[in-house]
């Protein structure tokens, strides 16, 4: 029964707005490669009405599951499963709700990682005090609730992570203990093991770094030639762990053709651009651990500066606390369980290894950490175990700050939007009086989502102003602002020309906003317009 309520009340918190922000660059992406669509439709180096834009997010009556796998594969870097799935589950719901029924699946596969976490925390410490512990941690999860929110693949790869773990799990206890019942279905778990690993795999390919872990983990234990005791290389355990092994690889390779077609993407280069440093990595890893358990509204271009500070001490204050109450040396629990430590310490050193070692930062996104997820809640609750049984009154505050964190994220106070296409549209509504033009240079279609969630909140509100949207693709001979002056001279003023992320040099070139060739017009300073998360925008006034 109390499973079931932390499974509601997970379900209810990812369930909270799913409807009131525009869908952000991956997230029209998700829609537009799940409906069966493409984003080469779009004309590009030309004024566009907003429904030209719009159009690959609406359904298409021929689209089927073998153009998702046509556009997905040809236009995106991601692997298949999770849009062929919501392509048959977007079927059951009309046009007007696509964008909520897209994030409602990710949500309801969150929600799901609840139960199938208590089930991996009984399995791996005998305790029911701690699955109880690590459902409750889970449904109020930030990052796990901010995962759910979005139309996008990690709550299922979260998911299959979990029932890896499992699997993990299995092949631990029967190393440890010799009358293991996991011994008796050793080729179950094996298979088991390999088929969660493949799915997982075909979800989104960073998965790969869950059975990476693992075979670390086991790996540094079987050179030892044991596991919290003596045991055999060959024993029959261990040759279920290579078989697994073997197979995962295999699955793994078979995207191999795949990964060769996009290792020079533009979709992907922002992992490598800028200068990585040595410790801003190491605290984004700090703040995406943390968040995983707590947060709090540190909206910092909505909120004052005092409240951040105050609100940032508080939450390094409950952190001080939390510490206090954790117990992560259990003598009752399994000897198997101790593994999930170095589980977490091969986790974190393989992200920043990554990291340092190839100059692919993967701690730029807390999406990515989404394989340590619930190694880091299951180690927590068997931390908290102890302070159940003798602090719990203590462990209720905690849980009461960890609802309001969970409601910071579903209010958009916390873990924002990564690009808030809706409050650049409240900026221009506000301030536009006039038809407005809204250029941006096109680079992939990561650009298009960004003009998109522009448009989407536009039309939302009826927008009165006619509306003029340029996608402009840099080419050999023609800067961006050639093109835009060119569309320029069919236009008479009055209007507004929104610059949004607008770069105008030569194909591959990096450098200023604007150059000589740009249509003379009043700037609004900068200073006088508010900032907006993943937009740089000038105005221009035409009268």
């Amino acid at each position: 029964m109390r499973l079931f309520a932390w499974f509601l009340l997970g379900l209810v918190l990812r369930c909270i707005g799913l409807g009131t922000l525009p869908p952000w660059t991956d997230e029209s992406a998700t829609l537009v490669f799940s409906l069966g669509n493409s984003f080469l439709g779009v004309p590009l180096n030309q004024f566009i009405s907003p429904e030209q834009l719009l159009e690959p997010l609406q359904r298409s009556p021929t689209a089927g599951l073998g153009d998702v796998w046509q556009h997905l594969m040809s236009e995106s870097t991601h692997p298949p499963l999770y849009f062929l799935l919501n392509h048959l589950w977007l079927q059951g719901f009309p046009e007007e709700q696509l964008l909520w029924a897209s994030r409602a699946f990710s949500a309801l596969w969150g929600a799901l990682t609840i139960p199938a976490l208590y089930g991996l925390a009984k399995r791996s410490f005998a305790s029911e005090t701690v699955a109880q512990l690590a459902a409750a941690l889970m449904a109020l999860s930030p990052l796990g609730i901010f995962l759910a929110q979005e139309a996008r693949h990690y709550t299922l790869a979260i998911l299959l992570a979990i029932a890896s773990f499992y699997a993990f799990s299995l092949a631990v206890e029967s190393l440890v203990q010799t009358h293991s019942p996991a011994r008796h279905w050793l080729w179950g778990w094996t298979f088991f093991w390999i088929f969660v690993n493949g799915l997982g795999i075909a979800v989104h390919y960073f998965f790969g770094l869950v059975p990476l872990i693992q075979g670390l983990v086991l790996g540094k234990h079987w050179c030892q030639g044991q596991l919290q005791g003596p045991i055999s290389r060959t024993a029959k355990p261990w040759r279920g762990v290579g078989v697994a092994a073997v197979g995962t690889a295999m699955t793994g390779l078979v995207w191999l053709p795949v990964w060769g077609r996009f290792a020079d993407s533009d979709l992907t280069d922002w992992v490598t651009d800028g200068d990585l440093g040595i410790f801003p990595p190491l605290g984004r890893t700090i703040l995406w651990l943390v968040s995983m358990v707590l947060m709090a509204p540190l909206d910092a271009l909505v909120l004052p500066l005092w409240w951040i500070i105050i609100t940032g001490l508080f939450l390094l204050f409950i952190l001080g606390k939390l510490w206090t109450l954790l117990d992560l040396v259990a003598p009752h629990h399994p000897p198997q369980s101790r593994v999930w430590l170095e589980v977490f310490i091969v986790g974190i050193l393989l992200f920043l290894g990554i990291t340092y070692l190839t100059g692919n930062d993967l701690t730029l996104a807390p999406r990515f950490f989404f394989p340590l997820l619930p190694v880091v809640i299951l180690i927590l609750a068997s931390g908290l175990e102890s302070a159940w049984n003798c602090r719990s009154k203590q462990l209720y505050g905690l849980a009461i700050i960890a609802v309001l964190g969970s409601l910071s994220v579903v209010t958009n106070f916390s873990y924002l939007q990564h690009h808030r296409g809706d409050r650049l549209a409240q900026v221009i509504r506000q301030t536009s009086d006039v038809p407005v033009v809204l250029a941006t240079t096109h680079k992939h279609h990561g650009q298009t989502g960004r003009l998109q969630a522009i448009a989407w909140d536009l039309a939302n509100y009826n927008f009165s102003q006619p509306q003029y949207f340029l996608l402009a693709h840099p080419e050999p001979q023609a800067y961006p602002t050639d093109i835009l002056a060119q569309e320029l001279q069919n236009l008479s003023p009055p209007f507004d020309v929104w610059y949004v992320n607008f770069h105008a040099h030569k194909l591959g070139d990096r450098g200023g906003q604007f150059d000589a060739n740009e249509p003379i017009g009043e700037r609004v300073p900068r200073r006088q317009l508010p900032k907006v998360n993943g937009y740089r925008y000038d105005l221009v006034r035409y009268r």
